[in-house]
């Protein structure tokens, strides 16, 4: 038994050295996006999230169904978006946690946000684009009016500089697209 893995030793250190394929040294070679979110985007995702912690419960199932029995307006308004501590603030903090069933619940919610309640779902999902950028690139769509990659991928230099980083660790082939549109938003 030790013969055996003294000549696997001598044959994986014999294949190390060996020269590899030009295809797997092109690979070796090319750029890879970063593979890490930076610790300043985690931060300002955090920030957002922190800021809506206290809401009162719910989950996104149940907004799902407010939404279905109101319309996103009616849920809206059913959820006290714009007070305190309601049930709108766990909304946010879900939506900015990137979980995917908290995003299906931004884009059912995103054809009743107006005025202020849209701007607070702009920021959880630049949050959400921080926290988990390939998630969130998935329910964006180019035709949306707010939840395209044109919109919650814009933002003032600041934000944008901290998002940057994260949609470049993207690299799923079938958001290629968006993320290109995301990047081309941010400038």
């Amino acid at each position: 038994m030790r013969r055996l893995s003294l000549i696997a030793l001598v044959a994986l250190a014999a294949c190390s050295q060996a020269e590899p394929e030009p295809a797997a040294k092109a690979l070796a070679e090319a750029p890879d996006a970063p593979a890490e979110i930076p610790e300043a985007t985690k931060s300002f995702a955090e920030g957002v999230r922190i800021a809506w912690e206290n809401g009162a419960a719910v989950t996104p199932e149940e907004t799902i169904q407010l939404i279905g029995l109101n319309g996103p307006e009616g849920a809206m308004a059913a959820l006290e978006a714009g007070t305190p501590g309601s049930r709108w603030t766990t909304v946010l903090a879900g939506i900015a946690s990137a979980q995917p069933t908290w995003l299906n619940g931004a884009a059912a919610l995103e054809p009743g946000a107006s005025g202020e309640r849209a701007t607070e779902l702009d920021t959880a999902l630049k949050a959400a684009l921080a926290t988990d950028p390939a998630a969130t690139l998935r329910v964006l769509e180019v035709a949306r009016q707010r939840l395209s990659p044109a919109v919650v991928c814009a933002g003032d230099a600041r934000t944008t500089g901290l998002l940057k980083p994260a949609v470049e660790t993207v690299v799923d082939p079938a958001l290629e697209t968006k993320k290109a549109a995301c990047l081309e938003a941010m400038g």
